[in-house]
């Protein structure tokens, strides 16, 4: 957390307004006034806010949440105001997509690069007040001109309350998800062809590294459906009614990518089974062959022994004996074939 962190942003009906830190505490002061307008104040997590938001009164435990660092999503209910743990994540540009290397994340190095095969996560938290809502964290300038957008058509311009900016921040973190849900899509579709139509080895390590990524996501992805399903639910403190099916619609969006990195993780589980059926039938294949040819070569060798023992007697000289004996071999070889191949 930085001692001291960019402008502060304040949205309202009037319009988008840049603050200096000196100028939180008034700010902050305005929202205890029983009449005060629909307010968003954004801000990086930083000492100067969390001391501001401290001397405002906030609940104890999510001010020690601010100061302890990253935690699980979670929701916490006080008695002037709602608390909101979230995370968006990094939506890689199509550019650094398309660039990227298929083997930048195949874990065979020994050393992976976490943000190239999982987003990088960023803390997002919320307090949600009567009228006023402050989220702390870390947004690109890009997606938080998108949110401005979003919130001036959507919420004060209808004159909608502080639930409903909560609800399209929720809505908006859910969509950062999309790009990297796309991204594993493809690469379990290139691991795929590469066990079925290739005929060599399939890459184990992406495999495995790959099925790792997306059961360390859906962990971090999990936590949200049980928050999502708090606010949409009855009653909770200064979520309006009107704004509790837009969460439950957020908490569907969840579960169905949930659902999705679970049928992933059951597509390189099948995908896993695949390649290791292939090589064993490739195992029994050229074990078969090898043991016709033992089988073939058997008969060969006990001629060859018979003839080639040092007894006194043996037909050297006797050239029936000589032809017969390839006579022999060749018979064998051809009566060993015949009987393998119908039993084959």
């Amino acid at each position: 957390m930085s001692t001291r962190a960019r402008k502060i942003s304040v949205l309202t009906a009037a319009g988008l307004e840049e603050i200096g830190h000196e100028e939180l505490p008034k700010v902050l002061a305005t929202f205890a006034k029983p009449h005060s307008k629909t307010t968003w104040l954004h801000a990086e997590l930083s000492q100067d806010v969390v001391q501001a938001l401290d001397d405002m009164g906030l609940g104890e435990i999510a001010i020690k949440s601010l100061r302890d660092g990253p935690e699980r999503p979670r929701v916490e209910e006080f008695a002037d105001h709602l608390y909101v743990s979230l995370f968006s994540a990094d939506r890689p540009s199509a550019r650094s997509r398309s660039k990227r290397p298929p083997e930048v994340c195949d874990q065979t190095s020994g050393e992976p690069e976490p943000a190239a095969c999982l987003p990088q996560l960023r803390e997002l938290r919320l307090f949600l007040g009567h009228s006023w809502l402050v989220s702390l964290g870390n947004i690109a300038h890009s997606d938080y001109e998108e949110l401005v957008n979003r919130m001036q058509r959507q919420v004060f311009s209808r004159n909608r309350g502080p639930s409903f900016v909560a609800y399209h921040i929720s809505e908006w973190l859910v969509e950062t998800l999309q790009p990297t849900l796309e991204e594993l899509d493809d690469r379990i579709d290139g691991l795929e062809d590469q066990v079925v139509l290739t005929t060599g080895e399939a890459p184990m390590q992406q495999l495995f590294g790959l099925k790792r990524d997306i059961v360390e996501l859906r962990r971090r992805v999990s936590p949200l459906r049980d928050v999502m399903q708090r606010l949409g639910s009855h009653g909770v403190v200064f979520v309006e009614p009107e704004a509790e099916v837009y969460f439950r619609d957020v908490h569907d969006d969840v579960m169905r990518a949930i659902e999705l990195l679970d049928t992933y993780r059951d597509i390189l589980s099948s995908a896993l089974d695949l390649h290791l059926s292939s090589v064993s039938n490739r195992l029994n294949r050229v074990m078969k062959q090898l043991t016709v040819v033992a089988t073939m070569f058997l008969p060969l060798t006990f001629i060859v022994g018979l003839f080639g023992t040092n007894f006194t007697r043996m037909p050297f000289g006797s050239t029936a004996w000589f032809v017969g004996m390839f006579v022999l071999m060749f018979v064998s070889v051809t009566a060993m074939w015949i009987y393998t191949w119908k039993r084959t």
